[in-house]
């Protein structure tokens, strides 16, 4: 059975995967990547939008672990992204493509509310499989 903030979660997923895409498309097309990270933000975007719609569409069912799958992807390739650049900050590097400095705050920050999201969702999935409440 979904519970009640499940759809909120949806929703915010939808709106996260959205922005998403568009600001690393943004990004690609600015400084410019190699096409396998482009191709990892995708997967993350079709992941997301997956889990979002099959949990507005299952109702009253409940899709928290496909929404769980999308935010554990985007924590995990985000995770690797984040430190990488603060690996080569503390290396002494520039970034390869010249982005501003204000982009590692803004990545991180980002990060924390991946974190919260998919701990959200990964609550929302354990609590449909509680045997107890069947």
């Amino acid at each position: 059975m979904r519970h009640r903030s499940e759809t909120a979660l949806a929703w915010l997923t939808l709106v996260s995967s959205v922005t998403h895409f568009s600001l690393e498309t943004w990004y690609h097309l600015t400084w410019g990547q190699p096409v396998q990270e482009l191709l990892v933000d995708y997967v993350c975007n079709i992941l997301m939008v997956t889990g979002a719609w099959r949990s507005l569409a299952v109702r009253p069912g409940s899709a928290a672990g496909l929404l769980a799958t999308g935010w554990a992807f985007a924590l995990g390739f985000g995770w690797r992204s984040i430190f990488g650049r603060i690996e080569l900050l503390e290396a002494g590097k520039r970034a390869a493509h010249g982005e501003a400095g204000f982009v590692l705050p803004i990545l991180i920050g980002a990060l924390m509310i991946v974190s919260l999201c998919l701990i959200w969702s990964l609550v929302l999935a354990w609590r449909q499989t509680k045997p107890w409440d069947r």
